[in-house]
């Protein structure tokens, strides 16, 4: 489980190609290893499709950690951890939103 922090965390992290600044209550730590693992996941889908638009590669990544956290809730993860992973993906989710966004204007 994640180390909580008492005051908001900031970290730089270059994820697919750009640098975001990630404000968090986690740890350093849990944050840039959540950053890694977005990485991880564009990357992959980046490979699968060469030709889509970043946009297209970062919604079809949002759509895919949420299938997961859909299956992890249909396995009867315990509300709690399941409240606390919602909000940590949501979290993660605006910033991706608010970066592409900031892209695209």
């Amino acid at each position: 489980m994640a180390d909580s922090a008492s005051s908001p965390q900031k970290i730089t992290k270059q994820i697919f190609g750009e640098s975001y600044t990630i404000v968090g209550e986690a740890s350093p730590k849990y944050i840039s290893q959540v950053a890694d693992y977005v990485e991880e996941r564009l990357k992959e889908i980046s490979s699968s499709l060469p030709n889509a638009s970043k946009t297209k590669v970062a919604v079809l990544c949002a759509l895919n950690l949420a299938d997961e956290l859909f299956q992890l809730r249909e396995k009867g993860l315990a509300s709690e951890e399941t409240k606390e992973i919602e909000d940590r993906t949501k979290k993660i989710i605006s910033l991706l939103e608010e970066g592409i966004i900031g892209d695209i204007y």
